[in-house]
């Protein structure tokens, strides 16, 4: 890891870059880079706070799973052949600070290249006999926007919203009629376009609480049922419905090693998925304790 800064009396910039070597029997041997680079361009006041920009760089390489190479039972076939999914990601954009950096809003453009990406393909549907392909190269590119808010000493707000698009550049795993979504110009499945998140949460001395929002939007999906050619008497599903999800949560501290907690997840009990075919669970509560042991 090498870090760098530079502290004139107008600008900060701070560097942070470094290198991963991976050796691996089935890939060989690969380096992967990354770099990160911030820019204080302004140190603001009290009601504009300081101005950052942000920069970054990085690959990364990812094995085939066990069974996307060498299959699961007699319905999915194994595919020694398999190339690691590799990735080039860049991104860039600018944090601004507000009422003494208690408020801040950032904005972040992102561009991500995959080669070799990994994909499900049904190679027979009336045998259901399947393998995993490489992608060749697909494309994700979009922006992120956050803010983050500290409108009292013990209340903290976030706030995000992602936008993705996405699309399959090169292929050669294509077939219009039982894998489309591995086509040239379709887009990655289970990418949502649109996606957000909201937390709010309350910490007192000894006890807190949080309240969470979670929103996922269209994406493309399959159920891999070829009803078109298998005649179901269902349609085939070609997306996954959107959705919205809230989240409650609660601590108290008993005593200096033991905290209680509860969590109410999908408060308000919605039926969405989050795969075709498999409901993600309904209102469902989780408690427990937690044990601290040493410290101070």
């Amino acid at each position: 890891m090498i870090k760098a800064f530079l502290a004139p009396i107008a600008v900060v910039l701070s560097f942070v870059g470094g290198l991963r070597y991976v050796h691996n029997e089935s890939f060989g041997e690969k380096v992967v880079p990354h770099a990160a680079l911030t820019f204080l361009a302004r140190r603001g006041g009290n009601s504009l706070g300081a101005t950052r920009l942000r920069f970054g760089y990085g690959t990364g390489i990812k094995e085939p799973r066990f069974e996307e190479s060498f299959g699961i039972g007699r319905f999915i076939d194994p595919n020694p052949d398999l190339k690691p999914e590799e990735n080039r990601s860049l991104e860039g954009g600018v944090e601004q600070g507000f009422a003494e950096n208690r408020y801040s809003l950032s904005a972040i453009y992102f561009n991500n290249l995959f080669t070799n990406q990994i994909a499900f393909q049904v190679i027979n549907p009336l045998t259901f006999e399947s393998k995993y392909l490489n992608l060749n190269r697909a494309l994700a590119h979009g922006a992120e926007l956050e803010l983050k808010a500290r409108p009292a000493s013990r209340v903290n707000v976030s706030a995000g919203y992602t936008y993705t698009s996405t699309q399959v550049l090169r292929s050669n795993s294509c077939d219009p009629l039982f894998s489309p979504l591995t086509c040239p110009g379709s887009a990655l499945i289970r990418r949502p376009r649109h996606a957000g998140s909201l937390l709010a949460t309350y910490t007192a001395p000894r006890w807190g609480g949080s309240l969470g929002g979670t929103f996922i939007g269209r994406r493309p999906d399959s159920d891999f049922l070829f009803c078109a050619v298998l005649g179901c008497s269902v349609p085939t599903q070609d997306h996954t419905a959107g959705y919205a999800r809230l989240d409650l949560g609660g601590w108290r501290q008993l005593n200096h090693f033991v905290t209680a907690y509860a969590n109410l997840e999908n408060l308000l009990n919605k039926h969405y998925e989050d795969v075709p075919g498999y409901p993600a669970p309904r209102l469902n509560i989780r408690a427990g304790l937690r044990f601290r042991v040493g410290g101070e």
